[in-house]
């Protein structure tokens, strides 16, 4: 080993401190400092809208007890599952298309193409799909003129339009979440896999899936987080037929002005991301796994 080695090392590991000191600090100003007051304002009550320093569990054991915080709660994470499913399955095979078939000079016309609905307020594009989904909207109109239907199709004021305001709202990330994975392949592992006589499916499900999936599983945790915790396209788009969990929130603070239920119920709901991404970072390990033992 050089003499200079381990005075390389204490550079690194010197320039590696400086970068994690501030981002440290950033994580507890904006992070720890509030979740642990979230956390103590969860077990206090408020009275005459002051809070108390009276502990208790009263705001969990209404959770707990009442149907509607289960139900929404449910409603929120079958939404966030059903998102998921439909950004992957629709932004993986787009994101194979501009990595692999898409030539590079083109690329960046496509990727600006893919990023342009982040160009206008999320808002706007929530209440754009009005125009659409609508009664007398685009699509129903369109469904009319070719005699698919006889009565316009509700589908504004649906589980249905609050899903397809997400799926447009989050498709693009997950889209180049997977690009970014998929550009990274190196292309010599897909001319040995075809030397190797391994046709299009064998190389996708052996080669190029195994590689991208910790790019993919991330994408999903990034997807199921912002579907859970969204409430603009269930309040826009779903008329608030069925309740989301972070509904139920929003009413607490600006309804009910009850901040320690507030708090508790985003306690519950950081809980419930938090178990599903747990499960969703196994199937990153097995695949991280399985790219270890097929390099050895």
């Amino acid at each position: 080993m050089s003499p200079l080695e381990p005075v390389r090392h204490r550079g690194a590991s010197n320039r590696s401190a400086g970068w994690l000191l501030p981002l440290s600090g950033w994580m507890v100003i904006f992070y720890l400092i509030p979740l642990v007051f979230i956390i103590g304002t969860s077990f206090r009550t408020m009275v005459n809208y002051q809070l108390t320093s009276e502990f208790t569990m009263q705001n969990y054991l209404a959770i707990f007890a009442e149907p509607l915080y289960w139900k929404a709660l449910r409603v929120s994470l079958l939404l966030a599952v059903k998102v998921v499913a439909i950004t992957t399955l629709i932004a993986y095979p787009l994101a194979m298309v501009l990595v692999f078939i898409v030539p590079k000079r083109w690329r960046t016309f496509f990727l600006i193409l893919i990023i342009a609905p982040f160009w206008t307020s999320y808002l706007i594009r929530a209440y754009s799909w009005f125009i659409v989904l609508g009664n007398n909207g685009i699509l129903n109109l369109l469904l009319k003129s070719l005699g698919l239907i006889g009565q316009p199709v509700q589908i504004l004021y649906t589980g249905t339009a609050t899903t397809i305001g997400l799926v447009h709202y989050l498709l693009p990330i997950m889209t180049l979440t997977i690009y970014t994975t998929l550009e990274n392949i190196d292309p010599k592992l897909l001319e040995a896999a075809n030397d190797l006589g391994a046709g299009g499916l064998r190389s996708f499900f052996h080669v190029i899936l195994p590689l991208s999936a910790g790019g993919l599983v991330n994408g999903m945790m990034f997807i199921y987080i912002l579907a859970f915790a969204d409430f603009v396209s269930p309040a826009t788009l779903g008329g608030q037929t069925e309740r989301v969990f972070p509904q139920l929130i929003v009413d607490a603070v600006q309804w009910n002005i009850n901040w320690p239920l507030a708090s508790a119920l985003s306690i519950v709901m950081v809980a419930a991301i938090f178990l599903v991404l747990l499960v969703l970072s196994l199937f990153r390990n097995i695949g991280s796994r399985e790219n270890g033992g097929s390099g050895k």
